[in-house]
């Protein structure tokens, strides 16, 4: 059975835009009730290109000003989120003056389910102001100016109105008919010492998008036919919206910092709790890697806060109390992760690595794990998710039981810059400051380099994950020369995840038999996250470096 969707987008396809019309036009949407047309006209909006979303919004309406019944408040809250679950409205398209037609509906923005909207909603009005072309910033101005009083008794992140009454004096400042400026103005007043105003606090909010999506979106409810994927599509969009606003309401209602939104599905253990813990857990590796490489200096993230879990779902809530610029820092990067486009760039390289190695790690797991992060900055009080599924399976190697992560290869080739950090590890043991500011002044290297070779010790065990020297390294320290300590690193690199998966891969018994210059192709084979060539052939060059040397003095 085709569907809706596809109908409109053949009709477009033939550039019928009548016919495209007419069939969304014969959706006999029900305003009154969840039902199928509904669910199918949210699917329009959510997933449709911005030609189907301008005609839906379209027809649409003209529906609500036919319509002398009133509006169901779910209806009107699946049709708003699936709009505003999209990736993206340009900024000059006619629909982002339909939208505000469909967000005057809303009579009672003090209710959780709506209140969860208006983060992704402040950031779409402050678009349409500050990037629209003039009607569409006029008609935005009369949107907030008419309906604000209303809209401001939902919460409201102060960053986000100070850029909104920017925008919005800028566009005034422009309007020529006095009297209509002046209705603008005092409207705009209500609105903003309004919401300045409104302390927010029912906490009700953490759960009522969610419970709402399940009830709509229940198997029981959906036909057994093509149509049901796209049902499951817009399901999916909500909820990766719900998760990127309740990240910025964390953001309005808690502390500074870093807030953080994890949504987890897909569970086959029993035990959440542990589940949760492991995933918790994970995270905070992500987040520290991605701290290694974008902040100044060396930085021990603080742990999470005790997370707050969402009723009815697996949902946390989480903060990390670090300063401003941190909290901008990592949410830059985590955003950086949502977009599609390839960046050559090697901080973000790694970045882009770490986070395809805690995938793999989630996915092992059979878990689905989505991520958002929301900061004070007016630019990231709400930013998209992140998710496991937006990372392909890749296709496992036919030595499907030999698997490494990225994090596992080591990128310091010099073994004897190894021993040199792990010495300097024991000698300064409580400030990885100073370990790094001797390393760099003895090496004159780059810091991003520096980080290489702080892995290469975690690697060969000579340091854990909290920078502290391991008893393998006092060893290596104590041992008389040059040769002992290789010797050493190499039982160490046998012993190491990367090392090991080479002996099995290779099938060797012994570190001689080890082919060096097979690097490149052992990490292809087992190393599915090493999907750049110029990558693999850094890592791999690493490792011909490293078994070489290994043995020489075997």
């Amino acid at each position: 059975m085709t569907t809706i969707l596809s109908k409109v987008e053949q009709f477009l396809d033939s550039d019928d835009i009548n016919g495209a019309r007419d069939e969304v036009a014969q959706i006999s949407i029900d305003l009154r009730k969840i039902d199928t047309s509904v669910r199918d006209f949210a699917a329009l909006l959510a997933l449709g290109s911005e030609n189907v979303l301008e005609i839906s919004l379209g027809v649409l309406g003209r529906r609500l000003l036919k319509n002398d019944q009133q509006i169901n408040d779910d209806v009107i809250w699946l049709l708003l989120a699936a709009v505003l679950s999209r990736q993206t409205i340009t900024s000059n398209s006619p629909s982002r003056i339909s939208i505000l037609g469909l967000v005057s509906c809303v009579n009672n923005w003090k209710l959780p389910i709506f209140a969860l909207l208006t983060p992704a909603l402040d950031s779409f009005l402050k678009v349409s102001l500050s990037e629209g072309n003039p009607l569409i910033t006029e008609q935005t101005l009369d949107f907030i100016s008419t309906w604000g009083e209303s809209y401001a008794q939902a919460p409201h992140l102060s960053t986000q109105l100070t850029k909104l009454q920017s925008f919005s004096q800028l566009v005034l400042d422009q309007v020529d008919d006095l009297d209509i400026k002046e209705e603008w103005a005092e409207g705009l007043e209500i609105f903003f010492q309004t919401a300045e105003n409104i302390k927010y606090s029912d906490e009700n909010i953490w759960s009522a998008g969610g419970k709402l999506l399940k009830k709509i979106y229940d198997p029981k409810n959906l036909n057994k036919d093509i149509a049901t994927n796209n049902h499951n599509q817009v399901k999916d969009h909500i909820f990766r919206l719900i998760t990127s606003s309740l990240a910025a309401i964390r953001t309005i209602l808690g502390q500074n910092g870093l807030s953080i939104a994890v949504r987890i599905d897909n569970l086959k253990e029993k035990n959440l709790w542990s589940v949760g813990a492991s995933v918790i857990d994970k995270l905070e590796r992500l987040l520290q890697e991605i701290a290694d490489v974008t902040f100044q200096n060396i930085t021990k993230l603080p742990a999470f806060t005790p997370p707050q879990s969402v009723p009815g779902s697996w949902t946390i809530i989480l903060q990390m109390d670090i300063t401003s610029t941190q909290s901008n820092l990592l949410a830059n990067a985590i955003a950086s992760l949502s977009s599609k486009k390839n960046d050559s760039n090697e901080i973000n390289s790694f970045i882009a690595d770490s986070w395809e190695d805690c995938v793999l790690s989630l996915k092992e797991d059979d878990l689905k794990v989505e991520l958002a992060v929301s900061t004070h900055n007016p630019d990231l009080n709400i930013t998209r998710t992140i998710s496991t599924v937006d990372i392909a399976d890749i296709e496992n190697s036919t030595l499907i039981n030999i698997r490494i992560l990225s994090r596992d290869v080591p990128q310091g080739s010099s073994l004897e810059k190894v021993i040199e950090f792990a010495s300097l590890l024991i000698q300064y043991s409580s400030s990885l400051s100073t370990v790094r500011q001797k390393f760099l002044e003895t090496n004159k290297i780059s810091k991003r380099t520096f980080a290489y070779y702080r892995r290469s010790a975690e690697i060969l065990g000579l340091a854990n994950e909290r920078d502290q020297p391991t008893t393998d390294c006092y060893m290596l320290d104590r041992l008389p020369t040059q040769s002992a300590k290789i010797r050493l690193l190499a039982y160490k690199f046998i012993s190491s995840n990367v090392g090991s998966a080479w002996f099995k891969w290779q099938n060797a018994n012994d570190l001689l038999e080890i082919k060096p210059e097979r690097a490149a192709e052992f990490l292809i084979a087992v190393c599915p996250s090493l999907s750049e060539k110029s990558t693999v052939q850094e890592r791999a060059e690493t490792l011909q470096s490293w078994v070489k040397k290994f043995q020489k003095n075997f």
